[in-house]
């Protein structure tokens, strides 16, 4: 008897269905602002100084190619947690965190979230995301058994949080509920929570006892390395415990190796021995270790304090230009074009992303008629803007809105 026959189509996934018409479009004015990844002023993937003499050394080196640990390389994973909780952090010094790598920060995401659901006795099923998100949270939630619930997030008016939205589900959750928070340049809204924030935040979930587990996906790409990890290293100074989701792929323009890692902090090293014995045996019976070369670039550049302190410069360098094309994006809109809204939200938030108010029919158009890919929700990707089409997205943009108000 066949078995396939009464398998179902899955759920849509808007940006597979954009990379899909994107990336064969060969038209001059094609501008790509839907994949979240860093481009250069030329439009193409934009690799770092550092990266590149990486790999330089380790092509001198020429090490084999065998199975990394099933916890991911010794160095990386210290070098890793140094860089989320500090060099002088007290729960490292005090053994209270445990480290495995993992596939990129998305695999530390569902390894967190299957560790929670798996193996923490008592752990509540509860997990609350502010919304709009990024789109896997929820599939990963129920692909683990675990009970997703939205609260909102975002003001579209002012392009900030809605801070009594937040305050409100973090009140009004079970006791011990589980809280994914984006440490940094929220995706897709930009909008990020102030350290005065964040430290109310940890107040208050403290005293709801609520589990955070942290989303670190662009650090040193939102206000800089140290002022985008604040809010892990105040709740670590709180005393909770965390799960910390780190990836490399945006930070170390190493997209394609899935390099990432997931952080425990635990309540004291024999807590920290036995999270890290669960995970270990998790990752053993799903994909059994992972990839070996973008770790060792991590710790080539990591490891030495001349290449990190160029990393540093690097990416301070990236910031910036993040926070100019911003600037001058919104220059257009607003002072240029007078398009009408509110473009002041795009200065407001930081990061690679802006969530424009366009609605997924002005995107349609924007796409069809004038070869610009946004993912349907208004979302675009700002290092996707150059000096060379910036000027070409905000006419466009001032044309699909105004046709669209007079019809």
């Amino acid at each position: 008897m066949p078995f396939f026959d009464q398998v179902q189509l899955a759920p849509p996934d808007n940006m597979y269905e954009l990379k899909l018409k994107a990336d064969p479009d060969r038209h001059p004015d094609k501008v790509d602002l839907g994949v979240g990844i860093y481009r250069n002023e030329h439009g193409a993937y934009h690799e770092l100084q550092v990266v590149r003499q990486a790999k330089e050394h380790l092509a001198a080196e020429n090490p084999d190619h065998d199975y990394e640990v099933t916890t991911g390389n010794a160095d990386f994973v210290r070098l890793a947690a140094r860089l989320v909780f500090g060099k002088d952090s007290a729960v490292l010094t005090a053994s209270k965190t445990t480290t495995v790598q993992t596939i990129s920060g998305t695999g530390a995401v569902h390894l967190a979230l299957l560790f929670l659901s798996r193996s923490v006795p008592n752990m509540s099923r509860a997990v609350y995301v502010g919304v709009p998100a990024w789109g896997n949270y929820k599939p990963m939630c129920e692909l683990v058994g675990l009970d997703f619930n939205a609260y909102n997030h975002y003001v579209p008016s002012t392009g900030l949080v809605d801070w009594e939205s937040v305050l409100s589900a973090v009140r009004s959750a079970p006791r011990g509920s589980i809280f994914i928070l984006q440490g940094c340049c929220h995706n897709p809204t930009a909008a990020d929570f102030t350290q005065d924030q964040w430290v109310v935040l940890a107040r208050e979930m403290k005293e709801h006892d609520h589990f955070p587990v942290f989303d670190v996906a662009y650090h040193g790409l939102g206000k800089g390395l140290d002022e985008d990890i604040f809010s892990v290293r105040h709740f670590a100074s709180m005393g909770f415990e965390a799960l910390v989701c780190q990836s490399f792929s945006k930070n170390f323009g190493l997209y394609g190796e899935r390099v990432g890692a997931l952080h425990a902090i635990c309540a004291n090293d024999k807590a920290a021995r036995a999270v890290h014995d669960q995970l270990r045996f998790l990752i053993r019976s799903e994909f059994s270790s992972s990839p070996a070369f973008g770790a060792r670039i991590v710790t080539r550049v990591l490891s030495d304090p001349g290449r990190e302190t160029a990393w540093r410069e690097e990416i301070a360098s990236l910031q910036s230009r993040l926070q100019l094309t911003r600037e001058k994006l919104r220059h257009l809109l607003c002072e240029v074009h007078k398009t009408p809204g509110n473009w002041d939200i795009i200065t407001h938030g930081t990061g690679l992303f802006s969530l424009l108010p366009l609605t997924p029919e002005q995107c349609r158009v924007l796409q069809d008629t004038y070869h610009i890919y946004v993912v349907p929700t208004g979302r675009i990707t700002i290092p996707g803007l150059n000096e060379n089409n910036v000027s070409y997205v905000a006419k466009s943009i001032d044309e699909v809105i105004r046709a669209s108000q007079q019809s």
